[in-house]
C-alpha cells in the first residue's frame, strides 16, 4: 500500500485527490504448474468445457487459446463481480493474439465465456483436447508458454498514471502532459511522473483496479468505451514465460452495468508493447 507520508514534495499537494480514487482489486500471483483441475482458476492450459459444448474458434475455425480462467468461488469477493461461476478469456494465435484494434469488442478472434453454473465432475467435462493441442503448432503466436495456478490477494489501488482520466482527476488538466507547462521543476518526467509511478504501481496481474499500459490508454480516444473499467490484466512476466510482444501487457475492459448483468459480450480487448 502506498505511503502518503513519503510522497515527493511536488506530489503532496495532490494527496487528497489521489486518496479519493482508491479502488479495490484482486491481485494474482502466477506459478507454473504441470497438473490442474479443469474447473480451477488458471492462466493457460485447457479450459473447463462441459461435454457436448463446442470449443471456441476464431473466424477461420481455428481453436482459440485459453489465456485465463477465473473461478469466482475461489476468488475473494469483489464488488459487482460474480461470487460463483467461471469466466474464461480466449485469444487468437495470429501476430495480434486475436485483437482487432479497429473493433476492440468484436469477439471473432477472441472470446469471453461465462459459465454461471460449474460442474465439478470430470466425467461430465471434455478431457480430450488433442485436436486443440495439434492446432496450436509452433507457428501459433501466444503470450504464454505454460500453464499457471493463480493465488488471489485482495488489495487496494489508487489511480494509475496511465489511466486516461489521470490528468482530469488529479491535475485538473485534460491530459497528463498538459500539466508539464505548469510544472516548476527541471524535469517533469523524472521529478513527477516516475516518482508517482513508483509509488502507485499498476503493473500487477489483477482483476479490477486501474490499468497499466506501455503505450496509450485506448479509452482516451474512443468515447463509446470511456466508462469502461479494467476487468482483467495479465502483464509480461518474463521469468515464468509470459511475454506480450516486446515486454507488453494485455488488458480487458467492461462497462460496469454489463458486469452487474453478467453480460460479457461487449468486453474490450487490448494489448500493447514497448
Amino acid at each position: 500500500m502506498a505511503d502518503f507520508n513519503s510522497l515527493p514534495d511536488v506530489i503532496k499537494p495532490f494527496a487528497d485527490k489521489i486518496k479519493a480514487t482508491k479502488k479495490p482489486l484482486v491481485e494474482m500471483t502466477l506459478t507454473p504448474i504441470e497438473d490442474y483441475v479443469l474447473w480451477d482458476s488458471r492462466v493457460g492450459g485447457m479450459p473447463y468445457l462441459p461435454l457436448n459444448e463446442k470449443y471456441p474458434t476464431n473466424s477461420e475455425g481455428m481453436p482459440l487459446k485459453l489465456l485465463a480462467q477465473i473461478n469466482f468461488a475461489q476468488m475473494p469477493k469483489l464488488e459487482n463481480y460474480p461470487e460463483k461461476g467461471i469466466l474464461q478469456f480466449f485469444i487468437g494465435g495470429d501476430d495480434l493474439y486475436g485483437a482487432d484494434f479497429e473493433q476492440r469488442q468484436k469477439q471473432e478472434d477472441f472470446r469471453i465465456i461465462y459459465w454461471e453454473e460449474v460442474i465439478e465432475d470430470t466425467q461430465q467435462l471434455t478431457q480430450d483436447f488433442s485436436a486443440v493441442i495439434a492446432a496450436h503448432s509452433d507457428d501459433y503466436y501466444t503470450p504464454i508458454d505454460h500453464q499457471y495456478s493463480i493465488e488471489y490477494t485482495p488489495a487496494e489501488q489508487y489511480i494509475s498514471i496511465d489511466d486516461f482520466q489521470f490528468g482530469q482527476k488529479i491535475l485538473g488538466v485534460d491530459n497528463l502532459y498538459d500539466y508539464e507547462e505548469q510544472f516548476e521543476g527541471e524535469d517533469f518526467y523524472d521529478e513527477w511522473v516516475e516518482p508517482y509511478s513508483d509509488t502507485f504501481e499498476s503493473g500487477a496481474h489483477c482483476i479490477g483496479g486501474y490499468p497499466f499500459f506501455t503505450q496509450t490508454d485506448p479509452r482516451e480516444y474512443e468515447e463509446d468505451i470511456q466508462q469502461y473499467e479494467l476487468l482483467l490484466q495479465i502483464n509480461t512476466d518474463y521469468e515464468i514465460g509470459i511475454m506480450w510482444g516486446d515486454m507488453g501487457v494485455g488488458n480487458f475492459f467492461i462497462h460496469p452495468d454489463d458486469l452487474k448483468k453478467r453480460d460479457f459480450s461487449r468486453v474490450v480487448y487490448n494489448w500493447d508493447c514497448g
